[in-house]
């Protein structure tokens, strides 16, 4: 390099070398050669390769590569740190030298430039960080790839035996490997063109000693310190509100956004800081939120065409079909958003909002809440296990509060009936009753799923006003949770009908239960009636309380073999869970095969009549399922299974079994003529088993069931299996009896 290089912008091969001159914090240039520059371990890890950091990304390589392509000057500002034994480390500038770093090795690597030299020049540039990100820099450049244009440079680097798979949890390399992705789509096509990276410079000071690091901050940010992700969103949302002439017709400066943002808006905010008086992270969440609202209402997004192209592969893959429509691709690349935005609301952009349509719908909502205390309105409602909070601007915007796609909804309905300028709670409470209705009886758990939701509450908000008006006159389009919204329409009929007051008020009793949970199809499944309504309602407040079945009737599982007596066919038994937890029972409710035999068990007056039920004979014609129904309510087995226990058939037997058991000696016969003599048997002392486990127990009483489709014994000293075929096989030499044969003698 130059020995008379006189200015203090330098490139960052310059500043690689050992004969450069830097202009130290006086303004004077001194002989100050460097034998390295080293990333200090107080600096964070490498960023601008992290997911959500696309934009960043994506930006600086285009200015990067246009004044390569146009052989024009592109200055970086200022770069600066401090220089002790020869070594450089920068306090501001790590992530601009970081990429340039990659990006003259990737050009190097690709127009064959990397030898001896350079690679000596730079193995100077190292991170003091961790040892596994300073080793990988030195192996990149050392050993580095054979490159070529078919494998992403990732994938090539992270093939190479050099490079350790653990290497790939360091987030700086991470963020290195990204980079270095991005680059190569950026440059991929770029010929000749590391003769021009000297045209890329900056401003080289040193800090003797960090002494001036706050002037420096001063001079460079009035505020003294780095701009948060929130500010420097800000600015640039400024600036695409100016770019799309958003706001062009507003005559008064103080109705504009950027006057909003730091005024009305910033004091709605403040009210939520955190420990530390931050309110950036909340500002973006709330970003976030209406982001992903505008995407699932408006079905718009901004145009990348190398995502589009990307994605329409992917579909015509996916879909094995040449014809993928460009709403498709619309669609796809709509829903990924939703779920990168979702999961980390951090990685909003100003391009979330690609309409004046969706900036219109964030400056309404921003508006609204940052009035009379429209922050604080709290649902009058039992949100159950959807969200703690009933405030659900505060779940909107609160980085420690759990927001899942089931509560935008919620925030979304909420937002557009007082943005339709209404003000009567009742109304209000009345809809989002409904909606959280819908809401917990449906799954959301996907960003189509969203979609989908929020499409039927755009259709639903027609009538929010007065939604079982709506519900009760309208046929409802959306497919979208079709079973609920029916089960809505039916009680909004109720409700709007004859007695509508009388029917409200037990509706809304019941429904707000904790154990059904906006469903109480039991009490309305072939019933209008309210006086039956109410009985029924009543019985079922005796059989549960919020937290499941009363210990009365879980105890000796009368209420589940009460219900069990009533089966008639196989589609019954085989549609529950046998056990007496909440979850069960909850879906026994919603069961449409099991409510009219539920609804016998509410036709009951007391606990005596649930015990006659479990008397009576079973009057299904098949013997070998008739057996098996009075050994699961005549007996004690359903007492002694474990939780979530199924039926099913096999090999031409009825088999109870947990719903984890992978190997048959954890599951058990019922309906078999075996486990009576077997009990017999042991009870008479003929036979034992080796296991003396093998015989089921209820509260420490033996009961004739046994663990496993083959059951082993020994008769007379010697070993037998009783398999599931129902034959009697002699161990020791296989030998095989009729079980009508075989001889039980003492």
């Amino acid at each position: 390099m130059n020995n008379n290089l006189i200015s203090n912008n330098i490139t960052f091969l310059q500043l690689l070398s050992s004969e450069s001159k830097v202009c130290n914090c006086c303004g004077n240039l001194e002989w100050n050669p460097l034998n390295k520059i080293e990333i200090p371990i107080i600096q964070r890890d490498y960023a601008q390769g992290r997911t959500g950091k696309e934009e960043v990304r994506n930006n600086f390589l285009e200015t990067l590569k246009n004044t390569l392509i146009q052989n024009t000057k592109l200055e970086l500002d200022f770069v600066y740190g401090s220089i002790k034994d020869k070594v450089f480390q920068p306090l501001d500038g790590q992530q601009r030298l970081t990429t340039l770093f990659l990006l003259h090795w990737f050009i190097a690597i690709k127009e064959n430039k990397l030898n001896d030299e350079l690679k000596k020049l730079l193995t100077k540039f190292t991170y003091e960080t961790r040892t596994s990100s300073r080793e990988f820099c030195e192996e990149l450049i050392n050993k580095g790839i054979d490159y070529n244009q078919k494998d992403n440079i990732s994938e090539q680097i992270i093939d190479n035996s050099w490079f350790f798979l653990s290497w790939k949890r360091d987030p700086t390399i991470k963020s290195m490997l990204t980079m270095l992705d991005s680059i190569e789509q950026k440059f991929r096509d770029t010929t000749e063109v590391w003769g021009k990276l000297n045209n890329i410079s900056f401003y080289f000071i040193e800090l003797q000693d960090f002494g001036l690091s706050d002037d420096l901050y001063i001079k460079m940010n009035a505020r003294g310190k780095p701009l948060t992700d929130f500010e420097n969103f800000k600015a640039k949302f400024e600036q695409h509100i100016t770019k799309n002439h958003w706001e062009k017709d507003i005559t008064n400066p103080q109705e504009t956004f950027t006057h909003k943002i730091d005024t009305n808006w910033t004091d709605l905010f403040w009210q939520y800081k955190d420990e530390n008086n931050k309110i950036d992270d909340n500002f973006l969440k709330f970003f976030s939120t209406i982001a992903i609202l505008n995407y699932a209402q408006n079905k718009e997004i901004f145009e990348n065409l190398e995502e589009e192209i990307e994605i329409k592969k992917i579909l015509k893959k996916k879909n094995k079909s040449k014809n993928v429509t460009e709403d498709a691709v619309k669609k796809e690349r709509i829903e990924i958003r939703i779920t990168e935005l979702a999961n980390n609301y951090k990685a909003i952009t100003p391009k979330d909002f690609p309409t004046a349509i969706s900036f219109d719908f964030l400056k309404k909502c921003l508006e609204y809440y940052s009035k009379d205390d429209n922050d604080k309105i709290s649902l009058e409602l039992n949100l159950w296990d959807i969200t703690k909070s009933g405030n659900l601007f505060v779940n909107s915007i609160k980085i420690n509060e759990n927001t899942t796609y089931k509560t935008r909804v919620l925030f979304y309905a909420q937002t557009l009936f007082f943005l339709n300028k209404s003000s009567d709670l009742i109304s209000f409470n009345n809809w989002m009753r409904v909606v959280r209705n819908i809401v917990e009886n449906s799954t959301i758990d996907s960003a189509a799923m969203f979609i989908s939701a929020i499409d039927l509450i755009n259709e639903l908000s027609d009538g929010c006003f007065d939604i079982y008006g709506y519900l009760s006159q309208n046929n409802i389009k959306s497919g979208y949770s079709k079973v609920q919204v029916e089960h809505e329409v039916i009680k909004a009929k109720l409700i709007s009908g004859i007695e509508g007051d009388r029917w409200k008020k037990l509706i809304f009793e019941n429904e707000d239960h904790q154990m059904y949970k906006g469903v109480i199809r039991f009490l309305l499944d072939n019933n209008e009636n309210l006086e039956i309504f109410e009985k029924w309602s009543n019985r079922a407040n005796y059989f549960f309380a919020n937290d499941g079945i009363i210990e009365k009737y879980k105890k000796d599982a009368l209420l589940l073999r009460a219900l069990v007596s009533q089966f008639k066919d196989w589609n019954q038994f085989n549609a529950l869970d046998y056990d007496c937890e909440k979850g069960t029972w909850s879906n026994i409710l919603r069961n449409e095969k099991l409510i009219p035999k539920f609804q016998k068990l509410l036709e009951t007056n007391d606990e005596a009549d649930l015990r006659k039920m479990l008397l009576i004979d079973s009057t299904i014609e098949d013997e070998k399922l008739r057996l098996v129904h009075e050994d699961l309510y005549k007996t004690k087995i359903l007492m002694a299974i474990e939780k979530r226990t199924r039926l099913a058939k096999n090999y031409n037997n009825y088999v109870l079994y947990p719903y984890n058991a992978k190997v048959d000696w954890k599951k058990y016969i019922v309906g078999s003529e075996r486990n009576k003599i077997l009990s017999d048997k042991i009870n008479e002392e003929i036979i034992t088993f080796k296991n003396e486990n093998q015989q089921l127990k209820s509260n420490g009483e033996l009961i004739p069931f046994f663990w496993g489709l083959d059951i082993p014994f020994i008769y007379n000293k010697v070993e037998y299996i009783w398999d599931r075929n129902n034959k009697i096989i002699k161990v020791s030499t296989k030998e095989e009896f009729v079980v009508e044969e075989f001889c039980w003698e003492k």
